[in-house]
């Protein structure tokens, strides 16, 4: 079909406001017209939408989301046919393994081994519809190589069942290595940056819709006049466009230091940023602050491992990597980093770890999680670090001196289980892994996960400690089970002796609490649990 959706007279996506082009490319390939591939990519630079897009997608194939649209304003060619709800398992801070036992959790395939797995999805007539949002951030550690552990170990398998239609949101590079991977023209490769899905109209519209009060924009000068406005939004989003590194998020962030911060005129060229980072140092600007001081506030959150930095952890962290005390600028720089900073929401059904011991500081386990705006803006702030690895280093070494008495099991959980990550980043995780308390109360996937890519990096491998080599000969069976530290020690301390590490059994048996018995293990673990979230069906 030939003409923009506005051109032929049809309404924009209301959550998307455009993306007609990658919307027909998605419709076609969930209704299997012919000559779509089984298999799609949805790929794009950080910060160009895909996310966004790929929720207001879902909302169209799921049929409660559908209900809730005018489907006969929209274009037709944009809209997936009705048929049931794909199943969405988020690749977030999840390995592979992982991921592909919610698949078998959410299909009820009764199954001991991978491998029966996929066996189960190609079994019979049945299409599985499968769309694996979050590729960027798989893997429990953000040093690892998750992203590229998720193309190779379940997305290339996926798309070997035939009778699985796959759809993954993923970076550009892992695209290009799934694209490779499979035969010549059995995968479709959506790149939000390519000219054939450029959107600039959905661009400016979506800046637009962000400085609207209609859509709860503060009244301003620049917001309640139509015209003012819609010239405001229209610069900001050719700026964005016209640069390599601009994107949907630059947008947002623009849009969003204005309201927080306004000026008499933002519509003047040198006020409109054209990347996240030309976003964060004019908010600074405006604000009489040093784009530095900015910069150094956001960078703990940027390097921050799992969902989020602990409020109380902030201002230590931050003070680490700058070389100097931040608390001062963290206490007062609410409006400073508002426009780049949200709370991370918590999940009601989650609740503190009080086998991992209490903390020590007032309440850690309370403290909220903090997260930037969008992970393009992390990447961005990231690659601005002079030395990423150096930077890793001041926060491990922070983390470390943050552990009481050196007894990791007083530790508050951020300290406990994001450790591993920030060594790993520093290429230093092999220091930690004499430690064996360490090894019974860190979260054994986030562990296991970082000393494995240790141990897979050739040049690295060699660095491992006897003690590590048993952690990960126990490590499946630590992260296949619920069991707590005490169980978890008991494990650890009986394969130490098998492998003629007797001081590191010793070691374990010394703390009281957890109450390890002399000699061979007395009791088998529990039956294999999976450890994972509950699976994601919806938008």
């Amino acid at each position: 079909m030939n003409g923009t959706s506005s051109e032929l007279g049809y309404e924009p996506h209301p959550f998307i406001g455009g993306r007609a082009a990658a919307l027909r490319a998605l419709a076609a390939w969930r209704a299997g017209t012919a000559g779509t591939p089984r298999v799609a990519l949805l790929t794009g630079s950080p910060g160009s939408g895909r996310s966004r897009l790929l929720t207001g997608f879902l909302m169209l194939c799921d049929p409660g989301y559908r209900e809730r649209f005018d489907l006969t304003r929209l274009d037709p060619s944009t809209v997936p046919p009705p048929l049931p709800a794909p199943a969405v398992p988020s690749a977030a801070e999840l390995t592979p393994a992982q991921l592909l036992w919610l698949l078998a959790d959410h299909y009820g395939i009764d199954a001991v081994r991978d491998a029966q797995v996929y066996e189960a999805l190609g079994a019979g007539d049945t299409e599985r519809v499968v769309v694996v949002p979050d590729v960027d951030q798989a893997g429990p550690v953000r040093a690892g190589r998750g992203p590229e552990r998720m193309a190779r170990e379940l997305l290339l398998p996926l798309a070997a069942v035939a009778s699985v239609r796959l759809l993954a949101e993923v970076p550009r590079e892992v695209a290009e290595l799934i694209a490779s991977a499979l035969p010549a023209g059995t995968v479709l490769v959506i790149d939000l940056d390519a000219p054939e899905y450029a959107d600039p109209e959905g661009l400016a519209l979506q800046a637009e819709a962000v400085l609207d009060p209609a859509f709860g924009a503060p009244e301003l000068p620049f917001t309640v006049d139509p015209q003012i406005r819609h010239t405001l939004a229209a610069a900001l989003a050719a700026r964005a466009s016209a640069g390599a590194d601009g994107s949907r998020t630059t947008v947002q962030l623009a849009s969003t230091g204005w309201l927080l911060a306004p000026e008499p005129a933002p519509e003047a060229h040198h006020h409109i940023p054209a990347t996240p980072i030309d976003a964060v140092d004019l908010h600074a600007r405006r604000l009489g602050a040093e784009p530095a001081v900015l910069r150094a506030m956001l960078a703990p959150l940027a390097l921050a491992e799992g969902e989020g930095l602990p409020l109380h952890l902030w201002a230590p962290l931050a003070s680490a990597l700058a070389g100097r005390d931040m608390a001062a600028e963290i206490a007062d720089g609410l409006l400073l980093a508002g426009a780049f900073v949200r709370p991370v929401e918590a999940d009601p059904e989650s609740a503190p770890d009080s086998a991992h011991g209490t903390g020590t500081e007032a309440d850690p386990a309370e403290s909220p999680l903090l997260t930037l705006a969008h992970p393009a803006l992390a990447a961005a702030i990231r690659a601005q670090l002079p030395d990423v690895p150096a930077a890793h280093l001041r926060l491990a070494t922070e983390l470390l001196h943050r552990v009481p008495d050196q007894d990791w099991s007083r530790a508050d959980s951020y300290v406990r289980d994001a450790i591993a990550g920030h060594a790993l980043g520093a290429g230093q995780l092999p220091r930690l892994l004499t430690d064996p308390s360490l090894m019974v109360y860190a979260d054994p996937v986030v562990l296991r996960a970082a000393v494995e890519e240790v141990a897979g990096d050739e040049s690295a491998a060699g660095e491992l400690p006897p003690p590590a080599h048993t952690y990960l000969r126990t490590a499946p069976l630590l992260t296949r089970s619920q069991a707590a530290p005490p169980l978890r020690a008991r494990l650890l301390a009986a394969a130490f002796d098998e492998d003629g590490l007797p001081e590191y059994a010793q070691a374990l048996r010394a703390r009281p609490e957890l109450a390890v018995p002399d000699g061979p293990l007395a009791s088998t673990a529990p039956s294999p649990q999976p450890h994972l979230q509950p699976m994601e069906t919806q938008a």
